[in-house]
């Protein structure tokens, strides 16, 4: 199955026809908004030369990481879990998040075949939810944009 989408309104007219595959590939200004001088500034700074760069920066990674647990990361883990690294902590069980009990890891288990907090992290039906959630966004910001 092929999908078609219509980037038309987030690329340069020029990259517009390009897949999103082949669009990781383009250069970071094929994004619209992001100019020519935007993209030496991003270069210099970090090395992002494509949209691939960008969408997968390790700084990117982190800031968005710092930012999603800011909120609540004093009351992240459970107890048992609070002086392990973030390398140990991916292959900790589930409960060891503060809030996830151990039936609930079971019943994630069962679900979804999630055991580890890797697990939880790179399952496949959250990414397509948080790709759902993505587009959601994308289309608030585009409307925001015509009004």
């Amino acid at each position: 199955m092929s999908l078609k989408w219509d980037l038309s309104k987030i690329v340069d007219k020029k990259y517009a026809e390009l897949s999103p595959e082949e669009l990781l590939d383009a250069p970071v200004h094929a994004i619209k908004g992001v100019s020519e001088k935007d993209a030496e500034l991003l270069k210099k700074a970090l090395g992002i030369k494509t949209v691939r760069d960008l969408a997968e920066s390790k700084y990117v990674a982190l800031a968005q990481a710092i930012a999603m647990i800011a909120e609540f990361w004093e009351k992240a883990l459970d107890k048992k879990y609070e002086d392990k690294s973030p390398k140990e902590l991916v292959d900790a069980p589930v409960h060891a998040l503060s809030g996830v009990t151990e039936e609930d890891e079971k019943m994630l288990a069962e679900a979804l075949n999630i055991k580890t907090i890797r697990d939880l992290a790179t399952n496949k039906y959250v990414f397509i939810a948080q790709v759902i959630r993505g587009l959601a966004i994308l289309e608030r910001i585009l409307k925001e944009s015509k009004e």
